[in-house]
């Protein structure tokens, strides 16, 4: 019986051990990534966003552009744009030539634009899963949950794709409560690009004949 014991409690102890040196390396890596992006000016990403709903047979696809410069952002796609200055947010949706003005509150918010590259800097625990490869380049997968309030999130956890050696995130897939799954690859970066502060203001008098929705 001793024996049994003894044989089990080993397991355990070697589990727990194991458990731990993956999260030591999910935050070593991670605090690399982190690092490479916060010494950047600013960053143009080009990406694939997929949308798979529960009960779906496939994910609804949609390209678009990210730029990042400071606590300012803007998204380009074919059917919106969503810019923002770290003040204000506008919303243009194209197809209806409206638009919605808020304020932005980016501590409200777990995950977001301007925060994809660097968002578990705090309110998440990590743990590295497995490496992989991608093209011929070496990754590494990391998983993300909240630390707190996680039957409050919408999203249950995050799953971070990272090339091992320029430490660039390669693909974000966020898993919501409902089922949903929401993946960002990112197919290009561009680092250190020339992006003034009007880049990320709108100007409803650009749009003629555009519907304003100012919900301040």
């Amino acid at each position: 019986m001793f024996k049994k014991f003894f044989t089990l409690a080993l397991i355990l102890v070697s589990f727990a051990s194991f458990g731990q040196d993956n999260v030591r390396k999910a935050n070593k890596i991670l605090n690399q990534v982190s690092r490479n992006y916060k010494q950047l000016k600013s960053l143009k990403a080009t990406f694939e966003m997929q949308i798979t709903e529960p009960g779906a047979k496939k994910p609804t696809t949609e390209k678009g552009t990210l730029y990042l410069k400071g606590n300012s952002f803007k998204i380009e796609m074919s059917t919106v744009d969503i810019i923002c200055d770290g003040k204000t947010q506008w919303y243009y949706m194209k197809d209806v030539n409206e638009v919605q003005i808020t304020n932005y509150d980016a501590k409200s918010q777990d995950i977001s634009p301007n925060t994809i590259f660097t968002m578990w800097d705090k309110g998440f625990k990590s743990i590295w899963v497995s490496e992989g490869n991608e093209k011929g380049k070496a990754t590494d997968l990391i998983e993300l949950v909240p630390k707190e309030n996680q039957e409050k999130k919408e999203y249950t956890k995050v799953k971070l794709t990272i090339d091992r050696v320029a430490k660039d995130i390669n693909q974000c897939e966020i898993l919501f409560r409902s089922g949903r799954k929401m993946k960002y690859i990112v197919t290009q970066q561009v680092k250190n690009v020339s992006l003034a502060a009007k880049f990320f203001t709108f100007d409803p008098a650009t749009k003629p004949g555009i519907q304003v929705v100012d919900l301040r």
